[in-house]
């Protein structure tokens, strides 16, 4: 567009020149007669457009040589009319054309040329320095030009008749146009006016605009048109028209300023309510090398810098700014683009901001770069606990062996997570699709699972649950579980479902397993005589098994939810329930510990049981399970074995009694002699008439004589006495004398010594005198048959005591014979079995022995001595002395 004005100002000044060159008055008059333009005007003209095309061909030196032309004769011609003297340079060119006009100073520039001349190729001159503060003065300048040339076109239009006879010349037509032409395109060259820029297309107000320009610049025009009009007229006097003119100059000035005022306000108020909010976005400026030239408030409130702090420094450097897409250190100046950075706050925080850059580059200032910056710390600290978030539940997926899936319902294609087809033993890609799936799958699971998938497409289910087994797996039938999330299109069709699938082959294996044995222990349950019931912490019963039914006579529904203290008498309820607590307060110290008490059936009747508890904790409750049996016939059947084995000890003693009996009588045999003789003394001593004191001794001897045969009888009878068992506190140093007092009856020709060790600090045990004695004679009478092989004068028997602890004594029968057969000593106290031979005894003495300590607490223990000889030792509960 400005080559089209500058071609313009071309053809209409180079025309009136060839007008001058070949004498065509048409060419430099444009059809008004007396009106040229001059010789030097029309080259002054030509020089400036040549000028203004050498500048648009960005030709700068041709252009100043040619701008100093113009210049140089408008500064000739404004010497010449400001000074009043002429240089004699007018008519040089063109001579007689040019004074055959009759005008004052033909061939010199006029007032408008001259000017135009002048300013434009100063304001040419002006451009070519780009400066700053160039950009109002060449505004001005193309305004005053255009200004100028509006003026020549309306005094051409409104020209008095008078005007060719005034001393002044008139303007030439074609002056008007190449003053517009060239003040055109000097505006277009100069595009960044700030009023051109208005009139831009972008502006909002581009219509209001283009309407006031053109007014503003012509209204000073219009008083000076109405004055020549009435002058024309002759409607008024001279002062009567001057101030008509000067009114409509004041309300002219007026409207203007009150125009430009208003406007300059309105937009002075936007620019600061955009200044404010630009103060308080995060936006900063600066140089191309990174220097700070602008440091909003939300940078101060972002960074902790004040501008002050701020303004002049690197960016970069100040905020210790790193980026991660910069290998190379940090970055010193703006990085085009949206760029990621971690900067560092005053007061040492790091943030993360996303910082845009744009560069701003005009003509007269050097290249500025607005950030804008988004602080973006919240959301990076969201992304990265989400990138660690998925991170674990990728660690997650692995450690549990999970596999993620995809099926796209419509093209039936199915996508796997990178080694879930491992996991399943399936070869990686061998299931892409539904039918691949289906080829591999067992044919009743594909069909519920196709059910399942049915029922929540009916119900528009948001995810579904499946389990079933693939067949074709390298490691055999595997089964897997898990669940899906589906995707419906608007008309509610499945097109999508994305799901987690697990292999549980081990856990069904160990499901069917646990039914298998809790089938099994149900079973056992309902057939084991033992009576069961599970109760909870408050006592509560949870299960009453069959065997429980046939026990108390109760139905199991009569007393689930009940207390189980109805199973027991009244009046033990509370202090059992007062155990059952305490139970529960010691925990694990009591299971398995074997409880008696008595029960009550349903029919009132009473009978004895023992229990056994087990406690588990299940999803943090306590379950008790007491398992219960019933004593009844149990203790019957111990009250019949105590009673045939206290018939068979009586028995074994009436046996030991008769393989005595000769020795007995022998023995009383003795002592009745003696008070026969005694008594045969006497009756010879009264006879003869002998004294008392005699007679007296001999009957005092006899009854002596006679008391110790009724102790030998006493004893014996004592030992055969078939009475109840009474265990009480004996003299264990007397109960063993009496035994080997008994025992040695009638014995005196085997020569067998017995030796006593007793321990001073046992006094009393807790015995049945006779069941003790027994064994001691059974051991005696063993120990004696033994040696009745050994050397008369070695035969010994010892018995001695001892202390073991505070609780037990301990008797030990030894003696020196040839000891145990050693075929015999592991069955030494097995029934029926014996030492003496096929001759021997029945073999059940020591049995019952074995079974008399055992009932008192005891244990008999046996065996060979390594000096020769054996040895028996049984214990017996200790009295201490302060019972």
């Amino acid at each position: 567009m400005a080559a089209g004005f500058v071609a313009i100002a071309s053809v209409s000044s180079m025309s009136a020149l060839l007008g001058w060159i070949f004498d065509v008055p048409s060419l430099r008059e444009y059809g008004f007669d007396g009106r040229p333009i001059w010789p030097w005007t029309a080259i002054g003209y030509s020089t400036l457009a040549l000028a203004f095309l050498a500048a648009i061909l960005r030709r700068q030196i041709l252009a100043t040589m040619l701008w100093s032309i113009p210049l140089s004769l408008g500064i000739l011609s404004a010497i010449q009319t400001l000074g009043g003297i002429d240089l004699g340079i007018d008519q040089w060119l063109f001579g007689d054309m040019v004074r055959a006009y009759p005008v004052p100073h033909p061939g010199r520039p006029g007032t408008n040329p001259t000017t135009i001349l002048l300013l434009l190729s100063l304001a040419g001159f002006a451009a070519m320095t780009r400066q700053p503060r160039d950009s109002d003065v060449r505004g001005l300048v193309a305004t005053a030009t255009l200004g100028l040339a509006g003026t020549v076109a309306l005094l051409l239009l409104f020209s008095l008749r008078t005007y060719g006879a005034a001393e002044h010349h008139p303007p030439a037509p074609s002056s008007f146009v190449t003053i517009f032409a060239l003040a055109s395109a000097f505006i277009v060259i100069n595009s960044d006016f700030s009023w051109v820029g208005l009139l831009s297309l972008g502006h909002k107000d581009r219509r209001m605009l283009r309407i006031m320009l053109p007014a503003v610049l012509l209204m000073p025009v219009v008083p000076s048109l109405i004055e020549a009009l009435l002058m024309r007229a002759e409607l008024m006097d001279e002062v009567s028209r001057e101030l008509v003119v000067a009114v409509l100059n004041v309300l002219i000035v007026g409207m203007v300023l009150y125009w430009a005022v208003t406007r300059i306000a309105k937009g002075q108020s936007a620019l600061i309510e955009l200044s404010e909010a630009m103060e308080h976005a995060t936006v900063a400026m600066t140089t191309t090398d990174g220097r700070i030239t602008h440091w909003s408030r939300g940078c101060e409130a972002l960074y902790g810098w004040s501008s002050e702090e701020a303004l002049g420094r690197n960016k970069y450097a100040l905020l210790n700014a790193r980026c991660e897409d910069v290998q190379h250190g940090l970055p010193k100046r703006p990085i085009a683009g949206p760029l990621q950075l971690v900067e560092r706050r005053r007061d040492g925080r790091e943030i993360w901001v996303i910082e845009h850059s744009h560069v701003v580059s005009t003509p007269d200032r050097a290249p500025a770069i607005v950030l804008s910056i988004n602080d973006v710390t919240q959301r990076v600290a969201a992304v990265r606990a989400l990138s660690e978030s998925e991170e674990r539940l990728a660690m997650a997926v692995a450690a549990h062996q999970l596999g993620i899936f995809e099926w796209e319902v419509t093209s039936g294609r199915l996508e796997w997570s990178p080694g879930t087809e491992q996991r399943l033993g399936l070869e990686p890609g061998s299931i892409n699709s539904f039918e691949t799936w289906r080829a591999q799958v067992e044919p009743e699971d594909v069909q519920s699972l196709l059910e399942t998938v049915a029922r929540a497409v009916q119900n528009r289910a948001d995810s579904f649950s499946w389990r079933y087994r693939f067949t074709q797996s390298r490691t055999g039938v595997r089964t897997v579980e898990g669940s899906s999330r589906a995707f419906y299109d608007i008309d509610g069709n499945l097109i999508r479902t994305v799901g987690i699938i697990l292999d549980v082959t081990e856990q069904h294996e160990r499901e069917a397993a646990l039914r298998r044995r809790e089938a099994q222990l149900r079973s056992i349950l309902q057939t084991v005589p033992d009576a069961m019931i599970v109760v909870d912490e408050q006592a509560t019963i949870l299960q009453f098994s069959t065997a429980a039914e046939a026990v108390w006579g109760y139905r199991a529904p009569d007393v689930l939810g009940q207390r189980a203290t109805m199973l027991i008498p009244a009046e033990e309820r509370e202090t059992r329930l007062v155990e059952f607590n305490t139970f529960l307060a010691r925990g694990d110290s009591t299971v398995g510990d074997l409880i008696t008490a008595t029960a009550e059936a349903a029919n009132g009747h009473r009978f004895p049981v023992e229990m056994r508890t087990g406690v588990a904790r299940v999803d943090g409750k306590l379950l008790i399970t007491i398992f219960v049996r019933d004593l009844s016939q149990q203790l019957a059947t111990e009250e019949r074995l105590s009673e045939l084995s206290a018939e068979i000890a009586h028995v074994s003693r009436q046996s030991a009694m008769s393989e005595l009996a000769a020795d007995l009588a022998h023995e009383l045999n003795q002592p009745l002699s003696a008070t026969s003789n005694f008594l045969a003394a006497a009756r010879i001593l009264l006879e003869r008439g002998e004294a008392v004191e005699r007679v007296t001794d001999l009957l005092r001897m006899g009854s002596e004589q006679t008391q110790r045969a009724g102790e030998i009888i006493r004893r014996m009878r004592a030992f055969m006495a078939r009475g109840e068992v009474e265990i009480r506190a004996e003299s264990l140093e007397r109960t063993v004398r009496d035994a080997v007092e008994l025992v040695m009856v009638g014995t005196g020709q085997l020569q067998i010594r017995v030796a006593y060790t007793f321990d001073p600090d046992i006094r009393h045990v807790f015995a049945d005198r006779i069941q003790v004695q027994q064994v001691l004679v059974n051991l005696m009478r063993n120990s004696m048959e033994a040696l009745r092989h050994a050397p008369r004068a070695e035969r010994l028997i010892t018995i001695a005591t001892r202390k073991l602890d505070d609780a037990l004594a301990e008797v030990e029968v030894s003696d020196n014979g040839p000891g145990i057969p050693a075929k015999v000593l592991d069955q030494l106290f097995s029934r029926f079995t014996t030492t003496k031979g096929p001759s021997g005894g029945m073999g059940i003495g020591l049995s019952i022995s074995k079974r008399i300590i055992e009932a008192h607490g005891g244990t008999l223990s046996a065996e060979n001595r390594p000096e020769g000889g054996a040895s028996f030792r049984f214990t017996l509960p200790l009295v201490e002395e302060d019972e």
